[in-house]
């Protein structure tokens, strides 16, 4: 599979790649995947130009100014809020579940995007969601079952290092099984230790590549409970739900919200409407993650900011490394099969009660929901450690190549999304506008780059200063134009699984579970094989 670095955005060619892996796996797991389409939240809004952001190159020239200011600034945060209260696992459970249920194989290349004389799209012809749009899981189902027991997941085996002492050393209480299954070493770039899962994309970074590995152990754990496959698979996409709504939900959203949600059912994206994607969901209001990433990470005892050398800290460059999809799982350069271990290396098993409310210890934060990203996601590189651009575009292109929050405004002006104010308006809320949305940004150079946006905002930044303003939320949690898109959304697709724990005659206990249960389901597996 061609590698992506993170926040890239790849050639369609590698998209359509993506894509056709996914639908390959899935298809010879037995899990086919049904493609959705994209569609509009409140398409009345979207079709009267006065809801969008103005079609001209000053816009386009404006939203680049704005993403650049969308940074921590040392010194001048005066309003930065810095970690908030969720522990720091649930930015790589929220990237998880992007990958369940979204992937837009149409998407704009950026070259397109840094076209100075961008113009939005006129229609979402082509725009196709290559994922089911529900969340039952198929990104795990999809993957390779254990040659030696059918009703169990593969678990890949790490690389053993045989050094003893940090940063090299081994993991205490994790077994050899603690990877996703890969291909074997190849000079094949696309298939050197391919992980052999239903997405590819949950191999794009280290904490989600252990995650999605700790839902195939948490289903051996359910078979070794005696539950057959069918069975086992079931269980855990209750589980897996009850997570989303009750756990994951809650502590993202205002609760209030997700209350309302649960007990009303959806208002304004009808479960009795067409199965689609709402682009005011992916393209906008679920990004909020990117404003939650950290710089480091305290990831286990090997690689934490928190202990002397030569621990070193789990850097966001690191964790892109060693995985297959973005990174060499080594520090060497592929083609070369033989820069580093054929899988995972043994020093690099998460230890997750350092980033989950589990073991009895306060984890590591992720960072405040507000308009600021890390510097890191302003100098993205490409899976070979390069500027994530290429000799093959433009100047304007490699400007903007580096800048997530750059190419997310871009994209949010391309599909056409309404502003901010206008949903808040649409969902009978008082809009955050005027001197109001900038007294609750936190730098002045995001007020001053702001102004051109005051009463009409692009989404996805209005979601996001909503979510930090300190009159509101003040980073805890999203505001309510956010909660409402982000709610509503996924309870949706939930009550539209086929295996949905919101159907009838469900068992009430499973509402209770939550991802750090899910996380000792899973090490269960280690107990059972050290």
């Amino acid at each position: 599979m061609s590698r992506l670095g993170h926040g890239e955005i790849p050639k369609k060619s590698i998209l359509a790649r993506v894509g056709a892996a996914i639908a390959k796996t899935a298809k010879s797991a037995g899990f086919p995947i049904h493609s959705t389409d994209f569609g509009y939240l409140f398409p009345e809004l979207q079709q009267d130009p006065v809801n969008r952001l103005p079609s001209t190159a000053l816009t386009v020239a404006a939203l680049k100014v704005l993403g650049k200011s969308m940074t921590e600034i040392e010194g001048e945060d005066v309003l930065a809020v810095g970690d908030g209260p969720i522990p720091a696992v649930f930015t790589y459970f929220g990237q998880f579940v992007d990958h369940d249920i979204t992937l837009d194989t149409g998407s704009a290349t950026i070259e397109q995007l840094a076209d100075p004389n961008l113009m939005p799209l006129p229609n979402t012809d082509g725009l196709l969601n290559s994922r089911s749009s529900t969340l039952d899981l198929d990104s795990v189902y999809g993957g390779l079952r254990d040659p030696l027991d059918a009703n169990k997941m593969a678990v890949g085996p790490v690389t053993q290092l045989n050094l003893p002492n940090r940063p090299t050393s081994p993991v205490p209480g994790k077994s050899r099984f603690n990877d996703l299954p890969r291909q074997p070493p190849s000079l094949d770039k696309d298939e050197d230790r391919a992980a052999i899962i239903g997405d590819p994309r949950n191999d794009e970074n280290t904490i989600v590549a252990q995650l999605h590995t700790a839902f195939l152990k948490a289903h051996n754990s359910l078979v070794d409970e005696g539950r057959t496959f069918d069975e086992a698979r079931e269980a855990l996409v209750f589980r897996y739900q009850s997570i989303v709504l009750h756990d994951f939900l809650p502590r993202i959203c205002d609760p209030n919200v997700v209350t309302d949600v649960l007990a009303n059912k959806p208002k304004y994206f009808s479960e009795d409407s067409d199965a689609f994607m709402p682009l005011e969901f992916s393209v906008a209001a679920y990004r909020f993650g990117h404003s939650m990433v950290r710089t480091n990470y305290d990831f286990n005892l090997n690689f934490s900011p928190f202990s002397a050398p030569p621990v070193i800290p789990a850097s966001l460059d690191l964790l892109f490394t060693f995985t297959a999809l973005s990174g060499q799982l080594a520090l060497g350069n592929p083609p070369d099969p033989n820069a580093g271990g054929a899988t995972l290396p043994e020093n690099w098993v998460i230890q997750w009660e350092r980033i989950a409310e589990m073991g009895g210890q306060e984890p590591q934060k992720a960072r405040a929901l507000d308009a600021r990203l890390t510097p890191l996601l302003f100098g993205l590189r490409n899976a070979l450690g390069q500027p994530a651009s290429d000799d093959e575009v433009s100047a304007a292109a490699k400007d903007i190549a580096g800048e997530l929050a750059v190419r997310n405004l871009l994209r949010g002006y391309l599909l056409g999304l309404p502003t901010g104010q206008a949903v808040a308006r649409a969902l009978s809320l008082v809009p955050l506008e005027g001197d109001a949305l900038l007294a609750a940004l936190p730098t002045s150079e995001m007020r001053a780059a702001a102004e051109p946006f005051k009463t009409a905002s692009p989404l996805w930044f209005y979601v996001l200063a909503e979510a930090g303003n300190p009159e509101g939320p003040h980073g805890r949690h999203l505001g309510a134009v956010g909660s409402w898109i982000v709610a509503e959304t996924l309870v949706n697709l939930i009550r539209r699984s086929p295996i949905s724990i919101l159907g009838a005659d469900k068992d009430p206990t499973l509402f209770n579970f939550k991802l750090a249960d899910l996380l000792s389901l899973a090490a269960r597996q280690d107990t059972a094989q050290v």
